[in-house]
């Protein structure tokens, strides 16, 4: 489409979206994910320039967005995840972004505000993140599996032992005699994390072992990288999406069934489905040659 052009408020600036360059003649842009880059880029550089009194930009440009204000609203604290098929909670470090942006650098506020709309059940618990300090935990055991298959590829790790005494230099090491509970540990005491290393190292050698990543020896502490490990680490690909891949690859010889096998990869389930993208999809899907 052609760019609608602005004059008066914002100068000659083109836009690509339509709706632009009415909100911005009465001072007011927005931001969101199918804006155009120049038109992203304009709108930043017009509310730099202190052509704009209210900026409104989604929560997902927290981290990317160089803009600061007097007063800052964050209009509720939960977003739609389309992995798990309902709202769940910003997380508390992007909550806390937001509201490091309220006040302009330079001395031009003297004071600034930032005003949290929430949930009333939510407004103790967004109290304490906001105001006390909160502790950092570890989520190495999320994804430990395909840490010791790199670094049994990598030779850093050759026994179970080494494993354990690898773990004892993480973070996650340091945090299990603190806050046993998180870790669902039975105990604090020096055995009880010992117990919890070795269990842990003994499941996950056990779990690479089943998807043919890494060789248990046959005195069950050596640790041995197969070629499945070796192309996980290499490509850095999650152990459960090689495990899948090696198990189909055999029975997936058409098209459809390979596409199917890739949908089911494990880094792809990490990837949002926002509901504004169901017609999109739909569209997609109406014109795919390959029907599931």
């Amino acid at each position: 489409r052609r760019p609608t052009r602005v004059g008066r408020r914002g100068g000659d600036a083109a836009f690509d979206d339509p709706a632009l360059p009415r909100t911005v003649e009465a001072g007011v842009a927005f931001l969101h994910a199918g804006l155009s880059a120049r038109d992203r880029a304009t709108v930043e550089r017009l509310y730099a320039a202190d052509e704009l009194w209210m900026l409104v930009a989604p929560a997902s440009t927290c981290w990317d967005l160089d803009a600061t204000a007097k007063l800052v609203c964050v209009l509720g604290t939960e977003a739609y995840d389309g992995a798990r098929h309902r709202y769940v909670d910003y997380d508390v470090t992007d909550v806390l972004e937001m509201t490091s942006t309220a006040g302009r650098p330079g001395g031009v506020d003297d004071d600034a505000a930032c005003a949290v709309f929430c949930h009333a059940p939510k407004q103790a618990y967004l109290k304490r993140a906001l105001y006390e300090p909160l502790p950092v935990e570890s989520r190495l055991d999320d994804d430990l599996h395909d840490h010791v298959n790199a670094e049994v590829v990598a030779r850093t790790i050759e026994s179970k032992q080494d494993c354990v005494d690898y773990l004892t230099w993480t973070f996650y090491y340091r945090r299990l005699a603190k806050n046993p509970n998180y870790y669902d540990l039975r105990g604090a005491s020096h055995r009880h994390v010992s117990d919890h290393l070795s269990e842990l190292v003994e499941r996950v050698a056990g779990d690479l072992e089943d998807a043919g990543c890494v060789r248990v020896g046959d005195d069950e502490t050596s640790l041995a990288a197969l070629n499945l490990g070796m192309i996980a680490a290499y490509y850095r690909l999650r152990y459960a999406t090689v495990e899948l891949f090696a198990a189909s690859a055999a029975e997936a010889s058409r098209v459809p069934q390979l596409l199917e096998v890739l949908a089911h990869a494990a880094e792809l389930r990490d990837l949002p489905q926002r509901p504004q993208d169901a017609p999109a999809l739909e569209a997609l899907a109406r014109h795919a040659r390959h029907k599931p």
